[in-house]
């Protein structure tokens, strides 16, 4: 869920109430107030290196933000800061901003360097929303040396924007982010995976030998032994053409509906008028309605963890136990949501 693609949703067209603010609240406040929900287990040991699988094996949504990366931030020090944040994952968006391997890779140390977590873990979950798009097979095959760049920084996962084209995902989700390894338990797929050695940074980042990284760095819940993700997005009335076949994709762990694509996508230029006027919420409209249901219907048919916004307000369309009660499992917010959906759910893991 791309955080500018709604704020401007918001802006434009009133999708949500107040997110403009509540983005500006989470920069604010983006390392950790300290709260924990009064269910809290203050011996908990960590059993993972992801936290996010962790969470979700224990039928706890996980809370994400971004990685407040811009012009004029030292990535490091921003990872040394973000390494003690609120939020149990971090969406470092290159889809709307540059694809900046190097970046990356000193954000990554500092979240290492300035870890670990509140949780035990050494690293929030991190995974990129890239710039790659799910348009054809061959364009995934023509742009795979980017996943492998990516995944060297020590991420933990991948998103890919406007999944399109089921063909595209396989080679993705199969290939490009995956090891040839046959792991023990673990079916085979289509396509053998195309990361190659040497493993040397991600594993620092991981704290792990390069050993246990090649057995562990594959997507779970395909091996359920993988500390990886990999999610789609299903954002644009091309991506709904395809959207059973497309979830139905084995090696994926999450899928949203992207409603900000979405609007542009359903209703154009309309919906945004220029002289600002209200044009109500559009994810109340009958057919983005529609299309998230269609998403979070087919995310539970294949297994896969819903993706969706959230906040503290009842009254929001993003409400933080609606979603939850809906079944979303992973869910961009502030803090204020996450307290809010950690508490309602009893969570046990610290903050």
């Amino acid at each position: 869920m791309d955080i500018k693609k709604r704020d401007l949703l918001i802006a434009g067209a009133a999708l949500g109430a107040g997110l403009a603010a509540t983005s500006a609240k989470a920069q604010e406040r983006a390392v950790n107030s300290g709260t924990q929900p009064s269910s809290v287990d203050r011996s908990y040991k960590p059993r993972r290196l992801n936290k996010v699988i962790e969470l979700w094996e224990d039928n706890q949504p996980a809370y994400y933000t971004g990685p407040g990366i811009g012009p004029g931030v030292d990535p490091y020090e921003q990872g040394k800061k973000m390494s003690k944040t609120w939020a149990d994952a971090i969406c470092y968006d290159m889809e709307h901003n540059p694809l900046d391997f190097t970046s990356l890779q000193a954000f990554m140390k500092g979240l290492a360097d300035g870890g670990p977590t509140a949780s035990g873990h050494r690293i929030p979950c991190v995974f990129v929303s890239t710039p790659i798009i799910g348009l054809s097979a061959e364009y995934m095959w023509a742009n795979s040396w980017v996943f492998s760049q990516l995944l060297d920084t020590g991420i933990m996962g991948i998103h890919i924007c406007h999944a399109r084209d089921p063909k595209a995902i396989e080679v993705a989700a199969q290939a490009c982010v995956r090891f040839p390894f046959k792991y023990p338990g673990v079916p085979a797929l289509q396509y053998e995976g195309l990361r190659g050695s040497p493993q040397v940074y991600a594993p620092r980042i991981w704290g792990v030998e390069m050993g246990k990284y090649l057995h562990v760095a594959d997507t779970w819940p395909l091996n359920p032994r993988g500390e990886m993700i990999f999610g789609v997005k299903i954002e644009d009335t091309h991506c709904d053409a395809n959207v059973n076949q497309t979830l139905a994709v084995k090696g994926m762990s999450m899928a949203e509906w992207g409603p900000g694509d979405h609007a542009y996508s359903l209703y154009g230029l309309e919906a945004f008028p220029e002289d600002g006027r209200d044009m109500g919420e559009l994810a109340a409209r009958p057919e983005m309605k529609a299309v998230r249901q269609k998403v979070l219907d087919l995310c539970k048919t294949n297994g896969l963890r819903f993706l969706n916004a959230a906040r503290a307000d009842d009254n929001s369309v993003d409400s933080v136990v609606q979603q939850i009660k809906d079944g979303a499992m992973i869910l961009e917010s502030n803090e204020d949501a996450a307290i809010k959906g950690r508490e309602y759910t009893k969570r046990k893991m610290p903050v």
